[in-house]
C-alpha cells in the first residue's frame, strides 16, 4: 500500500497504484494478467509488489503496443522501453506478451488466473467482450479490475458494463483517477477483500476507504509530477550547458577572427608604410633625374657654344 513506484510514467492509473499494491499483497495471486499495459505504470506496480512481498506470482502483460482510439496510436518505442524496464527488474517472473487479448487466451488454462486487470479499448462492446472471453480462465478466487469506470465521454462504456456486471458479482468502485472497479468473480476471497466488498455503498466506512486510497494515490501523483519537473529541469540544464558550450565556441572563433583581423590590419599598415616610402623614393629619384637633366642640359649648352659660333662664321 505504501509503495514508492520504481516506474513513474504518464498514466491515468497512477492514482490507483497504492490500491493495486495492497490488493496484490493481500490476494497473493498465483497468476496475474493485465490486458492493456501501454506504458506499464499499473503493471510495474503489480510486479514491484510481487517482488517486495516475495510472492510466487507469475505476471503477464498482454498488449499489441500499437495503441487504439482511446489510448492513441504509437510506435515501437513504448514497447521497447517497457521491455527494457521489465527485463531489468522483473525478468524472473514477468513476461510481456505482444499480441491481441483474444490470442493470449490460448496460453492460459481454464480456472488459472487469480487477478485480471482489464484496461484495453474502453467501449462497452470491447470491455464486455474482454471480460466474457477471459471469464473461463478465471479461478475460484479471481478478482477482475476495470479501469475508467468513472469516464463518460469519447464513447467510453466501462461505466455501463460495470453497472451490469455488478448485478451478478460483488464489487467495489473507486471514483478517483478515472475510476476503478474491483469485481470479485471467484467466491473464495481473502478476509480483507470480503470486508472491502461488504462495506455499504456511500456509507462512512466505504467513503473512508475511498478517501484513504485517493490520498495515497495523490501522493504518488505528486511524486510523478516532481519527477517530471526534475527531468524537465535536467533537460533544460542540459540545453543551457549545450548553448553555453556553443557560445564558448563562438567566442573562440570570434577571438580567432579578431586576431586574424589585427594581423591583417598590421599587414595593411606595413604595406601603407612601404608604399609611402616607395612613393617618396620615386619622388626623390624623379627630382634627382630632373636635376641631372637640367645640369646636363646646361653643361652641354656651354660646351657647344664655340661650335655654334664657328657655325655662324662659316655661314656668314
Amino acid at each position: 500500500m505504501f509503495i514508492r513506484p520504481l516506474r513513474l510514467v504518464s498514466s491515468g492509473w497512477t492514482g490507483h497504484v497504492p490500491f493495486g499494491a495492497w490488493l496484490t499483497a493481500v490476494q497473493q495471486p498465483r497468476i496475474l494478467v493485465e490486458l492493456g499495459s501501454h506504458f506499464g505504470m499499473s503493471y510495474a506496480a503489480f510486479c514491484q509488489t510481487v517482488q517486495n512481498e516475495g510472492l510466487n506470482t507469475k505476471c503477464y502483460a498482454v498488449d499489441t503496443w500499437q495503441g487504439d482510439e482511446h489510448a492513441g496510436f504509437y510506435g515501437d518505442s513504448v514497447y521497447n522501453d517497457l521491455t527494457a524496464f521489465n527485463d531489468k527488474h522483473f525478468a524472473g517472473f514477468s513476461r510481456l506478451m505482444r499480441m491481441t487479448f483474444d490470442e493470449a487466451t490460448t496460453y492460459f488454462e481454464d480456472g488459472s488466473v487469480d487477478l485480471l486487470h482489464i484496461d484495453g479499448l474502453h467501449t462497452y462492446e470491447a470491455v464486455k467482450h474482454d471480460f466474457e472471453s477471459w471469464l473461463p480462465k478465471l479461478s475460484d478466487r479471481a478478482i477482475v479490475l476495470f479501469h475508467d469506470t468513472n469516464v463518460r465521454e469519447r464513447d467510453f462504456g466501462v461505466w455501463q458494463y460495470w453497472a451490469e456486471v455488478t448485478k451478478k458479482y460483488p464489487g467495489f468502485e473507486f471514483d478517483h483517477s478515472a475510476g476503478l472497479g474491483v469485481l470479485a468473480v471467484g467466491p473464495n476471497q481473502p478476509a480483507e477483500v470480503r470486508k472491502l466488498l461488504d462495506l455499504p455503498k456511500d456509507q462512512p466506512g466505504a467513503k473512508a476507504v475511498k478517501e484513504v486510497f485517493s490520498s495515497l494515490g495523490e501522493s504518488v501523483l505528486r511524486r510523478w509530477e516532481l519527477e517530471s519537473t526534475r527531468l524537465e529541469l535536467a533537460s533544460k540544464a542540459s540545453d543551457v550547458e549545450r548553448v553555453l558550450a556553443q557560445l564558448a565556441n563562438v567566442d573562440k572563433e570570434l577571438s580567432t577572427l579578431q586576431k586574424d583581423h589585427r594581423h591583417a590590419a598590421s599587414v595593411l599598415s606595413e604595406r601603407d608604410v612601404l608604399l609611402k616610402e616607395n612613393q617618396q623614393r620615386v619622388a626623390a629619384l624623379a627630382q634627382v633625374e630632373e636635376a641631372h637633366r637640367q645640369m646636363t642640359d646646361s653643361l652641354s649648352w656651354r660646351i657647344t657654344k664655340p661650335l655654334r659660333a664657328a657655325r655662324r662664321m662659316f655661314k656668314g
